[in-house]
């Protein structure tokens, strides 16, 4: 199915912002003013859960197209991101029984780390498709970030193994996105304590699990916390690519470094 522009969801410019900040809009603006004089835009794709679609994802993506993008740091114009979860087999579009995995052995329906990746890999194809049916090159080109947050369905820890469980389910994610055809590194959106909560990981640990995966880091109030943000390191191991914080009324972003 095509992507088409929600009723509406025009790019409408507002006032306030500088040249040199990126933003990160998604579903939550459909149909009211997108930031303007962005120097680059992230995009969300979903429209809060894992298994739906940012219903204006189409005039979102427009407005990114027309931001420069930053060289120095290098920055591009649009870049996207996607719900996760790992929300077990009480879901309709859980895994079921016979899929395997190179990883984890073979999915047999319960909440076990084979079906928390075939999940995640389920999800991120269906992602991919959501923006490769607009824009193949986009899905393809553009760098891809997962919003990992636990406002979102994981395993806690009333369910056994459930740090492991969710490693499993984004590894699931980042393998999709790959083996649907994004060419670029994978990243993750959260905070320090939420991916510890969630993975059970910190800045020493992580790159067992995850070699090398860049962060995006939430939570900033001010251009100065993000900017703090970015030099105090992030939550995977590595210096930080990206840093959020609110700016008129938006979530803005600093490029790190």
């Amino acid at each position: 199915m095509m992507l088409v522009a929600a009723s509406g969801a025009q790019a409408k410019p507002s006032s306030g912002s500088s040249g040199t900040t990126g933003y990160d809009i998604s579903y939550p603006q459909c149909g009211g003013a997108y930031p303007s004089s962005a120097a680059f835009g992230i995009i969300g794709v979903n429209g809060g859960l894992a298994n739906d679609a940012n219903s204006c994802f189409s005039s979102e993506l427009t407005w990114a197209q027309a931001t420069p993008g930053l060289s120095s740091p290098g920055q591009p114009g649009t870049s996207l991101y996607i719900n996760t979860a790992d929300p077990g087999p009480a879901v309709t579009d859980w895994p079921q029984t016979g899929s395997a995995t190179a990883a984890y052995g073979i999915c047999t329906g319960s909440w076990s780390e084979a079906c928390a990746y075939i999940y995640g890999e389920d999800r991120a194809s269906y992602s991919y498709g959501l923006v490769s049916s607009g824009s193949s090159s986009v899905a393809a080109d553009a760098p891809w970030w997962l919003d990992i947050e636990t406002g979102n369905s994981w395993a806690t820890s009333a369910t056994s193994g459930d740090t492991a469980l969710n490693i499993a389910a984004i590894q699931g994610f980042i393998a999709g996105l790959q083996a649907a055809g994004a060419t670029l590194p994978v990243g993750v959106y959260s905070t320090a304590s939420q991916w510890s909560t969630i993975t059970g990981l910190d800045v020493s640990t992580t790159p067992t699990d995850f070699p090398a995966l860049n962060d995006w880091v939430a939570g900033a109030r001010s251009l100065h916390q993000a900017q703090g943000d970015c030099t105090n390191g992030g939550f995977t191991g590595v210096a930080p690519t990206l840093a959020q914080y609110h700016a008129g009324g938006f979530d803005a972003d600093l490029r790190c470094g």
